[in-house]
């Protein structure tokens, strides 16, 4: 088998979690980065073998040496909005990607998966974003700062194996209750729930573990790879929803000057307090510009799929249902 022995960091997040069962289904021997003892159970039982500490540790080469490790998927990273203090942001995604990579090196591996973000192609507001976007020159935010620099790091770092970016749009479906997910979550609790007019572009969570695990296989070096399911409107997504489903909402559609206008608030609610807001001027600038991706390349080149809006909207309804998220008749 090519690439017997793999390395993955980030193995218990939302992307990570599916594409490690994934790896391990298809034969590999698996060895996960882990920072404490909570996931010991679900590694004994996929028979993970463990490595403890994190992506900024030193001793990794050490641990791994004698592993013969053919590939590394580096999935790890930080993802905050409205923080107060982005460091520890900036030093997990840039310090840790430099670290796993020159890991790489040391190991003498064969290929490496980073796993980077849609928003690093800086689309232009109301363009579409793909694999050769020029960057618009300005950050919405800092999260999209730190994936920028990280993998521009990335691509300049000299590499003694393939090297291959994958960039996830939004990743949702069954499975992710957290971040934006809450957003939907929110929306399907609530008669009149508060939404904006947008552009929205989602990648299925099956489809993202697809198009990590095929990277392997079939992505290209020096080569980044955009995951996009669908694209869609706010107004749209509510019209499939309400066609498929029984809820029933009415949203109420605020104005984007008007979203703007309050985020300063959350600003101020951040400097005097130790939790973030969910609205500041940050997360208020990336809901106005909204995007519009294009995985067309990652679906002819890695081999995959893709979900459309009505199918997604099925089973993660059903699954947000089935796990008692939100209260509705299943589809």
């Amino acid at each position: 088998m090519n690439y017997q022995n793999i390395f993955i960091t980030g193995s218990t997040g939302v992307v990570g979690k599916p594409l490690l069962k994934k790896i391990v289904e298809n034969g590999h021997n698996v060895y996960a980065l882990s920072r404490s003892d909570l996931h010991n159970e679900f590694f004994k039982n996929l028979n993970i073998k463990k490595i403890e500490g994190n992506i900024l540790s030193d001793s990794l080469q050490e641990k791994l040496s004698d592993k013969n490790i053919n590939a590394i998927f580096h999935v790890a990273g930080v993802n905050q909005m409205c923080s107060k203090n982005p460091e520890h942001m900036f030093n997990a995604n840039i310090k840790g990607t430099k670290n796993m990579l020159n890991l790489g090196n040391q190991l003498g591996i064969q290929k490496f998966i980073y796993t980077s973000s849609a928003v690093t192609l800086g689309e232009k507001l109301g363009t579409e974003g793909n694999e050769d976007s020029k960057h618009r020159g300005y950050f919405l935010s800092k999260y999209e700062e730190s994936k920028f620099l990280a993998e521009e790091e990335a691509f300049q770092l000299k590499k003694e194996f393939d090297f291959v970016s994958v960039n996830p749009s939004s990743v949702q479906g069954p499975g992710r209750v957290s971040g934006t997910a809450k957003l939907l979550i929110s929306t399907l609790s609530k008669k009149y729930p508060p939404l904006i007019k947008n552009h929205l572009s989602v990648v299925d969570i099956d489809d993202c573990t697809n198009g990590h695990y095929n990277a392997l296989a079939y992505g290209k070096n020096n080569e980044r790879y955009v995951l996009n399911s669908f694209r869609s409107t706010s107004e749209e997504l509510i019209k499939v929803l309400k066609n498929l489903s029984n809820w029933n909402g009415n949203p109420i559609y605020v104005p984007k000057l008007g979203l703007k206008a309050i985020a300063p608030i959350g600003d101020l609610y951040k400097v005097f307090s130790n939790s973030a807001p969910f609205l500041c001027s940050e997360s208020a600038r990336v809901l106005t510009h909204g995007h519009q991706y294009n995985g067309s390349k990652a679906q002819d080149e890695l081999n995959i799929s893709y979900t459309n809006l009505e199918e997604f909207i099925k089973k993660t309804v059903n699954w947000l249902i089935d796990n008692q998220h939100i209260h509705l008749s299943k589809i």
